[in-house]
């Protein structure tokens, strides 16, 4: 598997991920698909068509740790609405 195979698989997790996100908040999940496009779609850019003198790397690395931090970033949001969720839940039903 080469480095790009790597960068593709974090790359589709981290989509699925966004589209996840969507569950519990369009916004978020709105935000973070423009937040990815904003800095992927340059990075990748120069890592494909500007790697003169192993400069690709450089791009590649950029990539690997923005995707990292986003990716720990929605788990983060994800984990927190799925345990939020059943307490607003709990919360809101009365007995008597």
């Amino acid at each position: 598997m080469s480095e790009n195979d790597v960068l593709v698989a974090i790359t589709l997790v981290l989509i699925v991920l966004m589209i996840a996100t969507f569950i519990y908040s369009k916004s978020f999940g709105f935000i973070n698909g423009v937040v990815f496009c904003l800095y992927a779609f340059p990075l990748y850019y120069f890592m494909l068509f500007n790697g003169n003198g192993g400069s690709s790397f450089l791009w590649w690395f950029y990539l690997m740790v923005f995707i990292s931090i986003q990716i720990l970033t929605v788990c983060i949001y994800l984990i927190y609405k799925i345990i939020e969720t059943p307490k607003s839940n709990k919360s809101t039903s009365k007995t008597f």
